[in-house]
Protein backbone atom coordinates (compact mmCIF):
# COMPACT_ATOMS: atom_id res chain seq x y z
CA UNK A 1 0.00 0.00 0.00
CA UNK A 2 1.28 3.17 -1.04
CA UNK A 3 0.32 6.04 0.67
CA UNK A 4 3.14 8.98 -0.22
CA UNK A 5 2.05 12.40 -0.86
CA UNK A 6 -1.25 11.11 1.34
CA UNK A 7 0.65 11.94 4.58
CA UNK A 8 -1.16 15.62 5.23
CA UNK A 9 -4.31 14.33 4.28
CA UNK A 10 -4.44 11.53 6.74
CA UNK A 11 -3.92 13.96 9.33
CA UNK A 12 -6.80 16.16 8.49
CA UNK A 13 -8.69 12.81 8.82
CA UNK A 14 -7.37 12.18 12.21
CA UNK A 15 -8.34 15.98 13.18
CA UNK A 16 -11.59 15.84 11.94
CA UNK A 17 -12.24 12.11 14.02
CA UNK A 18 -10.82 13.18 17.46
CA UNK A 19 -13.69 16.39 16.81
CA UNK A 20 -16.39 13.85 15.77
CA UNK A 21 -15.43 11.49 18.56
CA UNK A 22 -15.45 13.91 20.77
CA UNK A 23 -19.46 15.30 19.60
CA UNK A 24 -20.33 11.46 19.79
CA UNK A 25 -19.05 11.12 23.26
CA UNK A 26 -21.35 13.78 23.70
CA UNK A 27 -24.09 12.88 22.48
CA UNK A 28 -24.23 9.47 24.09
CA UNK A 29 -23.11 7.44 20.81
CA UNK A 30 -20.08 5.54 22.64
CA UNK A 31 -20.25 2.69 19.70
CA UNK A 32 -19.98 4.26 17.09
CA UNK A 33 -17.16 7.06 18.95
CA UNK A 34 -15.34 3.81 19.38
CA UNK A 35 -15.32 2.49 16.12
CA UNK A 36 -14.14 5.34 15.21
CA UNK A 37 -11.18 5.81 17.41
CA UNK A 38 -10.18 2.36 16.17
CA UNK A 39 -9.85 3.70 12.60
CA UNK A 40 -8.37 6.79 14.28
CA UNK A 41 -5.52 4.54 15.57
CA UNK A 42 -5.23 2.40 12.52
CA UNK A 43 -4.17 6.02 10.45
CA UNK A 44 -1.75 6.44 13.28
CA UNK A 45 -0.45 2.61 12.89
CA UNK A 46 -0.35 3.28 8.80
CA UNK A 47 2.01 6.67 9.13
CA UNK A 48 3.84 5.01 11.89
CA UNK A 49 4.69 2.10 10.09
CA UNK A 50 5.40 3.23 6.02
CA UNK A 51 8.81 3.03 5.04
CA UNK A 52 9.34 5.83 2.40
CA UNK A 53 5.39 6.00 2.34
CA UNK A 54 5.16 2.33 1.59
CA UNK A 55 3.05 -0.17 4.07
CA UNK A 56 3.91 -4.02 3.81
CA UNK A 57 0.48 -5.87 2.40
CA UNK A 58 1.53 -8.72 4.94
CA UNK A 59 2.04 -6.01 7.52
CA UNK A 60 -1.47 -4.40 7.07
CA UNK A 61 -3.37 -7.74 7.23
CA UNK A 62 -1.42 -8.89 10.30
CA UNK A 63 -1.50 -7.47 12.82
CA UNK A 64 -3.26 -4.01 11.73
CA UNK A 65 -6.39 -5.23 9.89
CA UNK A 66 -6.76 -8.14 12.55
CA UNK A 67 -6.23 -5.77 15.32
CA UNK A 68 -8.86 -3.73 13.99
CA UNK A 69 -11.20 -6.65 13.81
CA UNK A 70 -10.77 -7.49 17.38
CA UNK A 71 -11.20 -4.53 18.48
CA UNK A 72 -14.75 -3.95 16.41
CA UNK A 73 -15.93 -7.42 17.20
CA UNK A 74 -15.03 -6.02 21.11
CA UNK A 75 -16.86 -3.05 21.41
CA UNK A 76 -19.72 -4.63 19.08
CA UNK A 77 -20.51 -7.38 21.95
CA UNK A 78 -19.54 -5.19 24.81
CA UNK A 79 -22.56 -2.47 23.75
CA UNK A 80 -25.01 -5.36 22.83
CA UNK A 81 -24.05 -7.47 25.89
CA UNK A 82 -24.30 -3.79 28.03
CA UNK A 83 -28.02 -3.43 26.02
CA UNK A 84 -28.96 -6.92 26.87
CA UNK A 85 -28.13 -6.58 30.41
CA UNK A 86 -28.73 -3.27 31.42
CA UNK A 87 -30.58 -2.68 34.46
CA UNK A 88 -30.47 -6.39 35.65
CA UNK A 89 -27.89 -8.61 36.55
CA UNK A 90 -26.70 -11.40 34.63
CA UNK A 91 -27.10 -15.37 35.45
CA UNK A 92 -23.78 -15.82 34.75
CA UNK A 93 -20.12 -14.66 33.94
CA UNK A 94 -17.42 -15.11 31.30
CA UNK A 95 -14.21 -15.83 32.85
CA UNK A 96 -15.62 -14.41 35.97
CA UNK A 97 -16.90 -11.03 34.41
CA UNK A 98 -19.84 -9.29 33.21
CA UNK A 99 -20.90 -10.41 29.79
CA UNK A 100 -20.60 -7.12 29.28
CA UNK A 101 -16.83 -6.63 30.04
CA UNK A 102 -15.42 -10.25 29.01
CA UNK A 103 -15.35 -8.89 25.44
CA UNK A 104 -13.39 -5.73 26.12
CA UNK A 105 -10.96 -7.98 28.87
CA UNK A 106 -10.21 -10.97 25.78
CA UNK A 107 -10.32 -9.29 22.65
CA UNK A 108 -9.41 -5.53 23.20
CA UNK A 109 -6.75 -6.10 26.19
CA UNK A 110 -5.12 -9.70 25.39
CA UNK A 111 -6.76 -10.36 22.13
CA UNK A 112 -5.19 -6.55 20.32
CA UNK A 113 -2.29 -6.50 22.66
CA UNK A 114 -0.85 -10.06 21.92
CA UNK A 115 -1.90 -9.64 17.78
CA UNK A 116 0.06 -6.17 17.51
CA UNK A 117 3.45 -7.53 19.99
CA UNK A 118 3.40 -10.72 18.39
CA UNK A 119 3.23 -9.32 14.97
CA UNK A 120 5.23 -6.28 15.26
CA UNK A 121 7.97 -8.82 16.44
CA UNK A 122 7.27 -11.51 13.77
CA UNK A 123 7.41 -8.68 10.92
CA UNK A 124 9.90 -6.50 12.56
CA UNK A 125 12.12 -5.90 9.49
CA UNK A 126 8.80 -4.91 7.62
CA UNK A 127 8.74 -1.79 9.54
CA UNK A 128 11.89 -1.05 11.26
CA UNK A 129 15.28 -3.32 9.29
CA UNK A 130 18.76 -3.53 11.33
CA UNK A 131 20.16 -1.27 8.25
CA UNK A 132 17.30 1.74 8.61
CA UNK A 133 17.62 1.89 12.71
CA UNK A 134 21.37 2.18 11.73
CA UNK A 135 20.41 5.00 9.50
CA UNK A 136 18.03 6.98 12.06
CA UNK A 137 20.54 7.18 14.16
CA UNK A 138 23.13 8.32 11.83
CA UNK A 139 20.51 11.20 10.84
CA UNK A 140 20.15 11.86 14.76
CA UNK A 141 23.74 11.77 15.39
CA UNK A 142 24.27 14.20 12.75
CA UNK A 143 21.27 16.48 13.41
CA UNK A 144 22.21 16.73 16.97
CA UNK A 145 25.65 17.73 16.10
CA UNK A 146 24.90 20.52 14.24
Amino acid sequence: MNIKGKENSLMGIMAVLWIVIMVLGWLNQHLIGMILSVCLMFIHMVLGVAKDGKISKKFLIYPILSWVVLWIISFSLSDYYSNVFAGKMPDYAIGGFHPSFAPTFYLYYIGGMLTLTVGYYLLQKEWLSEEDWKSFLKRVKKNGEA
